[in-house]
């Protein structure tokens, strides 16, 4: 009687190659899923990286907005559009420049208002419900404003607080070798209203000024050299 077959599954190779086949497919899974979370990790952090090097930008465009301070020629109701506060007009051009009482454009409606000539500067001080209005220049908070402070020594044309731009003491006012008649006045704030002169004058020959500090003082068509 001839001998019968095991069947294949008793065989000990088969065993072999089942736990062969085991190994394989646990190793493989497991390379797979490394592989799989080494990319999630890559993705992150190229998100991540992404978004960091988007936020310094985006910061520095925010603080260039806020260091910057220039306010563009238009019309500003304060205390809704620009705080109340005092302001340096700075003209591009022939500058004018008004506040109102209120948006009706009626003349009794004017609290103040003022030409500069190119290159010339103004500060003003406005109040809550104010209208503003200036055109052909750029305006600035006093604490972000540039110097009003002349590089040659030579003050023209603006207005200076004394002080500040332009030490208290006696000056020589010049009256501009193209100008036939020239102004200066002298205020106790930057309000812009008659009751705040202290003192002006139409100049038509050079003129003696002492100032004091806190004043401001406008020039027209003359000029103090402080060299």
């Amino acid at each position: 009687m001839g001998k019968s077959k095991k069947p294949f599954y008793k065989k000990w190779w088969f065993w072999v190659i089942v736990i062969i086949i085991i190994i394989v497919l646990t190793t493989g899974g497991g390379d797979e899923d490394a592989t799989n979370d080494t990319a999630t990790d890559q993705t992150t952090n190229k998100t991540d990286d992404t978004t960091t090097s988007d936020k310094p930008t985006e910061e520095k465009e925010e603080t260039k907005k806020k260091d910057d301070g220039k306010i563009k020629s238009g019309t500003y109701k304060v205390g809704t559009d620009i705080p109340a506060g005092e302001y340096i007009v700075f003209a591009k051009g022939y500058t004018y420049i008004e506040s109102s009482k209120d948006s009706s454009g009626a003349l009794e409606s004017i609290i103040f208002n003022d030409n500069l000539s190119k290159g010339a500067n103004s500060y003003v001080t406005l109040k809550d419900g104010e209208y503003f209005k200036f055109q052909d220049g750029e305006m600035y908070a006093v604490d972000q404003a540039p110097s009003v402070i002349p590089e040659d020594n030579v003050y023209t044309d603006g207005m200076y607080k004394i002080g500040k731009d332009l030490p208290a003491g006696e000056y020589k006012i010049t009256l501009g070798t193209d100008s036939e008649l020239g102004y200066y006045e002298v205020s106790k704030s930057s309000s812009h209203q008659l009751e705040d002169i202290v003192t002006n004058e139409n100049v038509q020959a050079d003129t003696y000024l002492t100032v004091s500090d806190g004043q401001y003082l406008k020039l027209q068509g003359v000029t103090i050299n402080t060299k």
